[in-house]
């Protein structure tokens, strides 16, 4: 007959239960001497990963295999399951290690690295301690090796009894410390890595005890969390934390701060309303307030820590993902938007120094965080070294004891009034948490609505410029910037902040430019350098403004070397028609029939026909990218055997036209193409230039004068020369079809002076338009956003000859809306 009742025997094991084996060795100590024994928890490690690799079944299997192993070693009546994958024994001193190690050598798995093993704590037997009381010293002994992968046992000693009960003092005294003050709410500073500004700080609980002195936090944290105390100790000091501020701010001194809370806190209490009532009496505005909550909160299921964090989000509360990485490092923590800033815990840092593998981990965290539009702060810092690190991956915010440790309130205020100059103000804060939106990893940048790409071409050098009062200073620059900087004539950021500061040199004339109109675009922009025997294309997108500071995303883009090519001077010549800032350019050979591509900052316009003729490759570039209305005029223009007879006729050195040609959002835009001549010994050369019309501003062209009112579109002369040599007959108008401009060749075939004869007026009021109803349908449909390619029809000339024409017309957009058309028509002949 069993010994024991149904429900004292366990169901999977078939060990006594927990009760039971209390009940069994009260019974057997009543009758024994306890001298030798040792009360011994023991618990299966990395049960739960070996049941998600192989099974629930295969879990419980595992389990069940401990059981069997240790009955073979211990009476069953001194034996019990305490909890999941736990158990209880009572043996004697001398052979808990050596059980312990023969159950484990019969785990499955045991040998590997995160295998099944079997670990205990136990503690020797007194007449004078409680049976639970010795059980949970045991336990203590268990947790001291818990995470220690050489120990498998450990004994209850005179160095544990010390440290339990300094803990079991916090669990009986909590109440007394925080009625006489012990509590304390120290603080930390927290420095924004662009600028080494101070721009919070954290608070962080410590207790001065009169018995014991000063206790560590990881004394007393986790015994008021196991006995569910952990709520008092975190309302005072969030109360504390409240009437710190508010001292520190009747002084002029407004730091933000954050407080830390427990997932238990939110089991245990309405912590919504202990945060908010203390900061209700010391009047602390919520935007000085952020709240952190471990990772490790969500390794439980909790509705009322779900809600909490919802009530906090909800009122307007910054919260902060504290020491992710820690050992939990669930992604799915990250799946929801409820977190402003994720804190990487110090463990991911402390191999960066001299750990490749470390350093890719700590920087691709970093890059997916800001992927999720959060921002990104580092604990832990101890070094400058990790400091720089930091600040190469873009990482925002970091704290640690390189910067200081935790102080006391008396601490925290002298520091604060030393350091008042280097205090984050609002404004400084909303800038710079915009520049950390942007990923020097990838050059992306995240907002709430997904990612933006600020860059073109992939992974590069990235650098943040800001500009201030007509100075450049880059704020931050990754690795690869840093090498390709140093590979420079100028070999460091500072030469280069000096350069671009002082004298408008060519390359700061650039930046100038593409740096105003990626500010009034919001679109980024390209410019291109010669210097050092090589051609740099360089992206600039503008990130974010603020009182007279502007910064920017800088990447290069590419560096085209001269030394590539056999002709040095030739190429020399050529890049500088770079300055117009080409799609592409084309050196082609007459004299050996060849083509070398030289400059390429768009792949989509990569070569086709590396390898052929330069006709080959125009023929193939015209039937895959230009308009098939457009490819015959195309083929005209790019007709080799005609060149240097259209350039006799040409008022330039050099030849252009404008065609219809598949962009970069695969719809057909204007795009110009020129033919310059170059010779050097002997060979009959031309450079085949392309780019695009820069629709999405304004067009460029021969009129000066200007139109009051939103609606007109503003003419600049950035590409008068090339539309004035094009044999297109080229102009543009507003949304109400009146003309703002026209180029040269427009205005001489109607016998026009300049463009103020056109200005402002429309087709009919010139006369010649002579199937007006036609054009005027087309225009209505481009300013609906349409394009119209080569469409037939007739006008009057100047000389009063009727031509025909074939016209096609396009929308100019700004900002999203079309604000007027640009067109351009063919002489096809005499109308018959």
């Amino acid at each position: 007959m069993s010994v024991f009742k149904r429900n004292s025997v366990d169901g999977l094991t078939s060990l006594p239960s927990r009760e039971a084996f209390f009940s069994n060795v009260a019974r057997l100590l009543s009758h024994a001497e306890t001298e030798g024994l040792s009360m011994v928890f023991m618990r299966l490690e990395n049960l739960g990963s070996y049941s998600l690799r192989y099974g629930a079944s295969e879990g419980d299997a595992a389990v069940r295999l401990a059981a069997d192993q240790l009955k073979q070693r211990v009476p069953i009546k001194r034996l019990g399951r305490y909890e999941s994958g736990s158990f209880v024994a009572l043996l004697p001193a001398n052979e808990v290690a050596v059980v312990v190690e023969e159950v484990s050598k019969s785990l499955p798995t045991h040998e590997e690295a995160d295998g099944l093993a079997l670990k205990a704590g136990y503690c020797e037997l007194s007449r004078d301690i409680e049976l639970n009381e010795t059980m949970q010293r045991a336990r203590y002994a268990y947790e001291d090796i818990r995470y220690n992968v050489r120990v498998n046992s450990r004994r209850f000693d005179e160095g544990l009894e010390r440290a339990y009960t300094r803990r079991s003092y916090c669990v009986d005294h909590l109440d007394e410390a925080i009625g006489r003050g012990e509590i304390r709410a120290y603080a930390q500073p927290i420095i924004r890595v662009l600028t080494g500004m101070i721009c919070e700080v954290e608070i962080l609980a410590r207790w001065e005890s009169e018995e014991f002195g000063f206790l560590r936090p990881d004394e007393f944290v986790p015994e008021l969390e196991r006995n569910q105390l952990i709520h008092k100790l975190d309302a005072e000091v969030v109360r504390l934390a409240c009437k710190q501020w508010r001292e520190a701010s009747d002084q002029g001194i407004n730091v933000p701060f954050g407080i830390n809370l427990s997932r238990l806190d939110f089991e245990l209490a309405d912590m919504y309303a202990v945060v908010t009532e203390a900061m209700r009496a010391y009047d602390v505005p919520i935007e000085q307030v952020h709240v952190e909550i471990t990772e490790s909160a969500f390794s439980h299921s909790s509705e009322l820590l779900s809600e909490g964090i919802d009530r906090f989000r909800k009122a307007g509360f910054k919260l902060y993902l504290d020491d992710f990485g820690s050992g939990y490092s669930s992604l799915s923590v990250l799946e929801g938007t409820m977190f402003d800033v994720v804190k990487l815990d110090m463990s991911l840092l402390q191999e960066v120094e001299v750990n490749e593998r470390a350093r890719v981990i700590v920087a691709d965290a970093v890059s997916m965080v800001k992927r999720l539009a959060l921002q990104t702060l580092c604990e832990g810092v101890e070094t400058e070294e990790q400091f720089l690190f930091l600040k190469a991956v873009g990482c925002e915010k970091a704290q640690g004891y390189y910067f200081s440790k935790p102080m006391s309130h008396e601490e925290i205020m002298s520091h604060l009034h030393e350091t008042a100059e280097r205090h984050e103000r609002p404004e400084d804060t909303r800038y710079y948490d915009s520049i950390g939106k942007v990923n020097l990893i990838d050059g992306t940048r995240s907002t709430k609505q997904g990612i933006e790409a600020a860059h073109f071409m992939g992974t590069q050098p990235f650098a943040i410029v800001e500009v201030l009062d007509q100075h450049v200073h880059f704020l931050l620059a990754n690795s690869a910037f840093r090498r390709f900087i140093s590979k420079s004539r100028a070999r460091s950021i500072e030469e280069i902040e000096e350069r671009l500061s002082g004298d408008m040199s060519d390359v700061r004339s650039k930046g100038v430019y593409a740096a105003s109109k990626a500010m009034a675009t919001g679109m980024p922009q390209q410019f291109d350098f010669i210097a050092e025997g090589q051609v740099c294309t360089l992206g600039l997108t503008h990130v974010e403004a603020s009182e007279g500071r502007q910064a920017f995303l800088l990447e290069v883009l590419s560096v085209t070397r001269y030394s590539q090519y056999n002709n040095f001077k030739v190429l020399e010549q050529s890049l500088g028609f770079l300055y117009t800032i080409f799609k592409r350019i084309d050196l082609l050979d007459l004299t050996d029939n060849t083509w070398h591509n030289i400059y390429l900052n768009v792949p989509r316009y990569n070569a086709l026909r590396v390898d052929e003729t330069p006709d080959d490759e125009i023929e193939a570039f015209c039937k895959t990218f230009i308009h098939p209305d457009d490819q015959q005029h195309f083929m005209s223009f790019y007709d080799l055997s005609t060149v240097d007879q259209r350039l006799v006729e040409s008022p330039t050195n050099h030849l252009a036209d404008v065609f219809f040609a598949v962009g970069e959002n695969d719809r057909y835009d204007l795009y110009i193409f020129m033919l310059i001549p170059v010779q050097m010994d002997g060979h009959c050369q031309f450079l085949s230039c392309m780019r695009d019309l820069d629709l999405d501003l304004d067009l460029a062209g021969t009129a000066r004068e200007r139109l009051s009112g939103d609606d007109r579109v503003s003419d600049e002369v950035l590409l008068s020369g090339i539309l004035d040599v094009t044999d297109r007959n080229i102009f543009w108008k507003d949304r109400h079809r009146r003309f703002l401009g026209a180029n040269r060749r427009f205005l001489d075939y109607y016998g026009l002076v300049g463009v103020s004869d056109i200005l402002g007026k429309r087709d009919d009021e010139l006369g010649w338009a002579t199937n007006n109803e036609r054009f005027v349908n087309d225009e209505m449909r481009v300013l609906r956003g349409e394009r119209v390619i080569n469409t037939r029809g007739t006008t009057l000339r100047g000389d009063g000859q009727r031509r025909e024409i074939e016209v096609a017309k396009m929308p100019l957009v700004r900002d999203g809306r079309v604000v007027g058309l640009v067109g351009f028509f063919r002489d096809l002949g005499p109308h018959e």
